[in-house]
């Protein structure tokens, strides 16, 4: 171990808190009490949903006299009794319940209001719904061509719409930028370039709690909502857009949130509940199940990416042209930021020194279901592709992939390809601390294995990748410090807890600045009334934005007479972000018969500043990783001809302990951080290179290259056959 290398507690802040999380006991045991679990009202309302089972349909007529006539059925809603507006995180193109159109299989065309769950789900089954099959389309590329049907008219005039008619068919957004011309030379006086197409599916983020919301009718002028949503202050607001409606009149009340990883922050199903409850004048529930979660939220984007990259005779980078289109379903209402592959694109090769680049991203609208945010959004995707595309210049080259990569990571100092300048890029210390860390006894060469008997027979490969990503300067939010009896104190917070440990982050910071035990304060999510805002749990920021304004909470609390509550609102901070690095190496064992990849170990290495929470942090990585896997081997909804054909979550594979190998990690401490407690981020980084690192470790076993995930047994068996092609171009 250098002298960089540290342990996790060695590497921890000032702040470091060891102890027990406080929701940690009500989770383990199951007492906490999600949004599903919350006590309701007497003459509370179940919502069920019918949904289109095609992709594309007129909606011709639907019959509701048998699903009335249930017992305890209530009401069938259609789109004709609600409101016209339409619902979207920035782009508002999804209707409440289809209107004349569905577009999806799986999109809600009626909402089925009884007493009680069974009641609703027996009447919808019931409803009667006629419809006109009309042409889809569900492949992304065939999606671009003027030819191919549309799946909305005239998509550039929705509401935040960020495309125009000029810019062509089904297109949800597109990015351009880099040098064409530049690129186009400098690879045609390069040594070596290799070309290659690489294609991703679409996932599901895995979260345990499915989408859960309990509205309630308007009083006083205000309508209540608990659901589960990271980011309550847009939701308001967004469902108020939506609505048309002041966003004072939504109040959004705190509910535990069931996990997140990028899937909760959709406004669809909140929307349609408020309206709902509007609707009827009582409180109604709406509760997916996991198969509706699967087939009816917003999935993680597949994507076609075309990569071509060429380097000199020392394996000096020389340009990169990088195309990709990713499949946005049919809404692109689940994006907060439409572009989702701006920076999932632009992060790809953000941490090398690349003299020249181009950039083409595009999303389509595809009669498939909605696609949104999962962790890290588009980055996954896009270092899959370049990752991949740089280890085969490294063959076609005949240099080592962890030399190519070392004589190309940026310096500190040094101008990325989009011109920013870092004042810290760690990324040689990083890869050589994960070579080291995968038992090598130099930055290239591994120490001999001993195979274990069921390793013994088959081919085993190692294979490297290299993610860099801005941990991102502090952005706005608020914070409330409320004195209760007995001299404890009450941190009111403007976002829930994900389960990553931040309101316990909150807790021992504030504990720290003010001389205080940790069990003196109490972490509390206030309602959307409570305080001015804040942008939601998202983009790695929270720890980075929340420990700001903990340390100009307790310096206000200080000045204060301490006889009542102090608020604190900061604006997003001007302070520089920070590059952030982490160097994956996979080992893989290959039987060459069958084509079946056991993964024996993972190693990860994360450069890091300070560090709070040294079990939150290892959480973070070691959860990141094995999402990472998922993404790699595992995971496929089997999206065909519009179906989603893993509509549960025995035919969806999520990664379990037995597909876990051995995790390693390496921090490389003492980084450049941001904010008081000089961070870098943590929680969307080690999911992003594994799936790279695992190709090519199947790569460097078989000798031949597997471009699509997931990596499965078959795939690498078409590619050892030759029935796969497993040249570039």
């Amino acid at each position: 171990m250098t002298s960089t290398e540290l342990s996790a507690a060695e590497a921890a802040g000032p702040w470091v808190d060891t102890g027990t999380r406080p929701d940690a006991r009500d989770k383990a045991t199951g007492m906490t009490k999600y949004s599903a679990d919350m006590p309701v009202p007497a003459g509370t309302l179940e919502a069920v949903l019918v949904r289109s089972p095609l992709p594309h349909a007129e909606i011709t007529g639907i019959a509701t006299a048998e699903a009335l006539a249930v017992p305890g059925a209530v009401a069938v809603v259609t789109a004709a009794d609600l409101p016209g507006g339409l619902a979207g995180r920035r782009v508002r193109d999804m209707p409440l319940l289809a209107r004349t159109v569905a577009r999806f299989a799986g999109e809600p065309v009626a909402a089925v209001l009884a007493r009680s769950r069974e009641a609703a789900t027996a009447a919808a089954a019931l409803v009667d719904i006629d419809y006109r099959e009309l042409p889809a389309i569900t492949d992304p590329v065939a999606a671009l061509d003027v030819a191919s049907p549309l799946v909305h008219d005239a998509p550039w005039g929705y509401p935040g719409a960020v495309i125009t008619e000029a810019d062509g068919p089904n297109l949800q957004s597109v990015v351009t930028g880099g040098e064409p011309e530049a690129v186009s030379r400098a690879l045609a006086a390069a040594t070596t370039v290799v070309s290659a197409t690489y294609r991703t599916p679409a996932g599901h983020q895995g979260y345990l709690e499915p989408q859960a919301w309990v509205a309630f009718p308007p009083e006083n002028g205000t309508t209540r909502l608990w659901g589960t949503t990271k980011s309550p202050y847009r939701l308001r607001n967004q469902i108020a857009a939506c609505l048309g409606q002041a966003p004072e009149s939504i109040r959004v009340d705190p509910a535990p949130l069931g996990g997140d990883f990028g899937g909760k922050g959709g406004v669809y199903d909140a929307s349609l509940c408020v309206a709902l409850a509007r609707l009827a004048g009582r409180p109604v529930r709406l509760v997916l199940r996991s198969e509706e979660d699967l087939v009816g939220t917003d999935a993680r984007h597949p994507a076609v990416i075309r990569v071509t990259v060429g380097c000199d005779a020392e394996g000096r980078l020389a340009g990169l042209d990088f195309d990709a289109v990713f499949d946005g379903g049919a809404y692109a209402s689940a994006k907060p930021t439409p572009p989702v592959n701006l920076h999932g694109a632009m992060d790809c090769a953000l941490g090398y020194r690349l003299p020249c680049y181009t950039l083409r991203s595009r999303i389509a609208y595809t009669n498939t279901v909605p696609k949104g945010h999962m962790r890290s959004p588009g980055a996954p995707q896009a270092v899959f592709a370049v990752e991949s595309a740089l280890d085969e210049l490294a063959a076609a080259a005949g240099i080592n992939p962890v030399e190519l990569r070392r004589r190309n990571l940026l310096d500190a100092g040094e101008p990325d390809a989009y011109g920013h300048v870092w004042a810290e890029a760690r990324g040689r210390e990083t890869l050589a601390a994960a070579t080291r860390g995968a038992f090598c006894t130099g930055e290239d060469a591994p120490d001999p294995h001993t195979p274990s008997p069921q390793e013994r027979g088959l081919a085993h490969g190692t294979g490297v990748a290299v993610y860099a990503r801005p941990t991102p300067s502090p952005a706005p939010t608020s914070l409330m410090l409320t004195p209760l009896p007995g001299g404890m104190l009450e941190v009111g917070v403007p976002i829930p807890e994900t389960g990553t440990g931040s309101h316990a982050m909150i807790r021992r910071q504030l504990a720290a600045e003010l001389r205080l035990d940790p069990s003196e304060v109490v972490v509390r999510q206030l309602p959307t009334t409570a305080l001015p805002g804040d942008p939601g749990v998202g983009a790695s920021r929270v720890t980075v934005g929340l420990s700001r304004a903990v340390a100009r909470l307790a310096e206000k609390w200080r000045a204060s007479a301490h006889e009542g509550p102090v608020m604190v609102t900061l604006p997003a901070s001007t302070e520089p972000p920070a590059l952030t690095y982490c160097a994956q190496v996979a080992r893989v064992a290959v039987d060459l018969e069958t084509g079946q990849v056991r993964i024996l170990e993972l190693v990860s290495a994360v450069d890091v500043a300070e560090i709070v929470n040294p079990q939150a942090h290892q959480m973070q990585i070691d959860g990141g990783a094995v999402m990472g896997i998922g993404f790699a081997c595992l995971e496929d909804l089997l999206e065909d001809d519009g179906q989603v054909l893993a509509s549960n979550l025995g035919e969806f594979r999520l990664p379990a302990a037995p597909d876990i190998p051995v995790l390693r990690t390496v921090l490389v401490a003492d980084g450049r951080g941001v904010g008081p407690a000089n961070v870098k981020a943590i929680g969307e980084l080690t999911n992003v290179p594994v799936a790279a690192a695992i190709a090519n470790a199947v790569a460097d076993a078989t000798g031949t290259r597997v471009r699509e995930l997931p990596i499965t047994a078959e795939r690498v068996y078409w590619a050892i056959d030759g029935r796969a092609d497993d040249s570039p171009a």
